[in-house]
């Protein structure tokens, strides 16, 4: 990870109007703030949301920030695909860039090598530092993208039906060999065991399998979200009227979902091992996603709202590190001014004997769950924060 100073966007975020059709060599500011807001999501813990998980009338909303046991899709369960997607609709703009600097085949390839072996270098350091100890391990969103952006790279340059096609296979063949790798369990494929494919490769390539039944062979599949980022990403920076991009856009997510729904009663839709049936439906997601963000931003012109994510967008790399590295301290250095606070308005009567136990309680009881969810905003301000210090002198971490 290096950081650079970095031309800032010309200040298209503080316009209300709207804008010509994006073009491969511009920069998408829609992309960036939806990389924002999954990247708040994510280092913010969904605001720790899931306190509510009893609460019968905001249970339904705890439920979206955790993911599922096995079988089904919930909010949380989007947010890996959504960043995978993401870097396939980069990197055509990247990519583009590159080339009409005048760098050759050779020297993209190099560039490709070199950040994916970054993003998997940081992604296993980061591990091992949060774990305690050494740790290899290539589940994790980081290890993820790098396998996949790495594999993408080769079709960046093919026509859009051979991108389609190739996700297509990925996803059919990655289906077959589960269904018919004869050390499957008594219970088949889609059992949660560790007796698949998956479980089985593992366990040669490092030895072990891992907590919650994930898989490293995720990448393969995730491979093919990557690629309906770029087949998306180069719709989007075709050029064509908005309208037409618009449509586009929003037949691939109908389509998606709607996939992926067909294929769940014969494929199971598990995040966790990224059966084809989750890939369709994460997939459409995550396009709708984008269609919002370009209708908000690039076809309405409604950029001055965005700043707050874009601040996080164009750092992501570096938000998350910091999260990772760093939120622990930052909720603990918080929570010493926030506690008296929080007790007081979530618990006025026992405010006094809280605020009096301060010193020895982590957590008062009279704050809460309320009190919890906005230590957790307090704490992701104290995080945006520093990536606006950064933003405005133009500081941006990359690999």
């Amino acid at each position: 990870m290096n950081a650079t100073a970095v031309p800032e966007p010309s200040k298209p975020h503080d316009s209300s109007q709207p804008s010509a059709p994006v073009k491969l060599t511009e920069r998408l500011l829609s992309l960036d703030a939806y990389r924002g807001i999954i990247m708040a999501a994510l280092i913010s813990n969904g605001l720790v949301l899931g306190v509510f998980k009893d609460d019968p009338a905001w249970g339904w909303l705890a439920r979206q920030v955790d993911h599922v046991k096995w079988e089904g899709c919930v909010f949380w369960d989007l947010i890996q695909p959504a960043f995978m997607f993401m870097v396939g609709v980069a990197m055509p703009f990247a990519f583009a860039k590159r080339r009409a600097s005048g760098q050759s085949f050779r020297q993209q390839l190099g560039h490709a090598a070199k950040r994916a072996l970054g993003l998997l270098l940081l992604g296993m350091a980061l591990t091992s530092i949060t774990s305690g100890k050494a740790t290899l391990e290539f589940i994790r969103v980081l290890q993820q993208i790098a396998i996949g952006y790495f594999l993408a790279f080769f079709l960046l340059d093919r026509k859009v039906w051979v991108q389609g096609a190739a996700a297509a296979i990925i996803l059919v063949g990655y289906t077959l060999a589960w269904m018919f790798y004869p050390g499957n369990g008594p219970d088949g494929p889609w059992a949660m065991v560790n007796a698949n494919l998956g479980s089985d490769f593992d366990r040669w390539l490092i030895g072990r399998n891992y907590n919650g039944f994930y898989v490293a062979l995720n990448a393969i599949p995730a491979t093919a979200t990557i690629l309906f980022g770029v087949m998306c990403g180069r719709l989007v920076g075709s050029g064509l009227p908005q309208r037409r991009v618009m449509l586009g856009l929003a037949l691939a997510a109908a389509g998606g979902i709607l996939a992926g729904l067909a294929f769940a009663p014969a494929v199971p839709m598990i995040k966790r091992i990224w059966t084809a049936s989750f890939a369709l439906f994460a997939g459409g997601w995550t396009v709708l996603f984008l269609l919002l963000f370009y209708w908000l931003i690039e076809v309405k012109g409604w950029r001055r709202w965005s700043t707050a994510l874009v601040v996080v967008g164009m750092n992501s790399i570096f938000a998350y590190s910091l999260s990772q590295l760093l939120r622990p301290w930052f909720d603990k250095s918080i929570l010493v001014f926030s506690k008296p606070l929080l007790t007081a308005l979530f618990d006025w009567p026992n405010a006094a004997r809280a605020v009096a136990n301060a010193a020895s309680a982590p957590w008062p009881a009279a704050v809460g769950n309320g009190g919890v969810v906005l230590q957790a905003a307090l704490v992701l301000a104290a995080q945006w924060c520093v990536l606006y210090w950064l933003y405005r002198r133009k500081i941006f971490f990359k690999l």
